[in-house]
């Protein structure tokens, strides 16, 4: 069976072009995985999948529109009966960082009926859902711990920047990949924590991956979009790997 995957939410923090903030739903025979979980996500997961079908989700750093929608989703699988277990992997305060924002929004879970399982991804792969997940540093702001993800699913290998500038980083967190999903905020400005199309230009060819798309296009971008190097995801691309 192929490797499906499908952008939930593709937009920046400031849903740009009104849309959603990241989260790609992967999903194989063996099970679905959300790569990241913005706070605006949960409406297009349940319209997408039932959330009782998700094993586990990837977060690439502690901003609120990377992560933030994690409680909504948990909230609403407590109310809506769920029993099976799931994971959630990112960096090592992820765990405390659901639970403050779970706690400034009232939700409670300490009667879950199912397990929610921590895990801090790095180097080496980690079995989460249906994939095996590694973490590799990237830099963007520090104080929320970011970092790029490598998935291995089916046979394939994804590779998703998270947020992120242009480094040494990226190549090797692209190398080997069928798929590099990468954030392109900018086309021309630069930005300390954030990429620009100009930057992934003039280095594709250091890039040793296969297909690349970008996501997490704020409005320059998408002002620009037919001079775009790369293919660009929407809400709702699904590519098939």
């Amino acid at each position: 069976m192929s490797v499906e995957v499908r952008f939930l939410g593709s937009g920046n923090a400031f849903a740009a072009g009104g849309r959603s903030h990241a989260c790609i739903l992967v999903t194989s025979g063996d099970g679905a995985l959300l790569l990241d979980c913005g706070g605006s996500s949960l409406p297009a997961i349940v319209r997408t999948i039932d959330p009782q079908r998700i094993d586990g989700v990837a977060v690439t750093h502690l901003h609120g529109d990377h992560f933030g929608g994690i409680p909504f989703l948990l909230d609403e699988q407590k109310w809506n009966g769920r029993t099976r277990p799931i994971a959630i992997g990112g960096p090592p305060s992820l765990e405390q960082r659901v639970a403050q924002v779970s706690g400034g929004y009232r939700m409670d879970f300490s009667d879950l009926r199912y397990e929610v399982r921590y895990l801090t991804l790095g180097a080496e792969e980690q079995a989460l859902g249906p994939a095996r997940v590694s973490a590799m540093p990237v830099r963007h702001s520090p104080d929320s711990e970011p970092h790029g993800l490598r998935v291995r699913i089916d046979g394939k290998l994804i590779a998703y920047s998270g947020d992120a500038v242009w480094g040494e980083e990226l190549v090797r967190l692209a190398d080997g990949a069928d798929l590099f999903i990468c954030e392109c905020t900018w086309f021309e400005r630069r930005d300390p924590v954030h990429l620009r199309a100009r930057d992934l230009e003039e280095h594709r060819a250091e890039l040793r991956c296969g297909r690349v798309i970008i996501t997490h296009l704020g409005a320059e971008s998408l002002a620009e979009r037919a001079r775009l190097p790369f293919e660009a995801a929407d809400d709702g691309t699904v590519l098939r790997l």
